[in-house]
């Protein structure tokens, strides 16, 4: 079974910001941001929400980071968010896809 930490990792032109130590997961949330080479985080998510994924784009009210990341003019992260409900099935879905997305801007 893939994870999503791991899975994202793994996808060529992602930047990921945050923990991604299997070791300290504990020290964080299920949440995650992201940015992937030749994609804005709001192509990003209207591509997801097209293929039934909800994310969001922008800053999250995080705009001293996103400026000091250098991130605030090119449109924040891209940012995903899991919870209890979450099956494996729908991690696997949003892996493939975000496989397909950033396969079509490195061609």
């Amino acid at each position: 079974m893939e994870t999503l930490i791991p899975g994202v990792l793994a996808i060529a032109g992602v930047k990921f910001y945050g923990i991604s130590d299997p070791k300290r997961f504990d020290h964080r949330c299920p949440t995650i941001v992201l940015r992937i080479d030749g994609h804005t985080p709001l192509e990003l998510a209207t591509k997801l929400g097209e293929r039934g994924f909800f994310t969001w784009d922008g800053n999250y009210y995080a705009i001293n980071l996103t400026d000091r990341l250098d991130v605030e003019k090119s449109g924040g992260f891209l940012r995903i968010g899991l919870a209890h409900y979450n099956s494996a099935e729908e991690v696997a879905r949003l892996l493939a896809a975000l496989r397909e997305i950033a396969a079509i801007g490195l061609r």
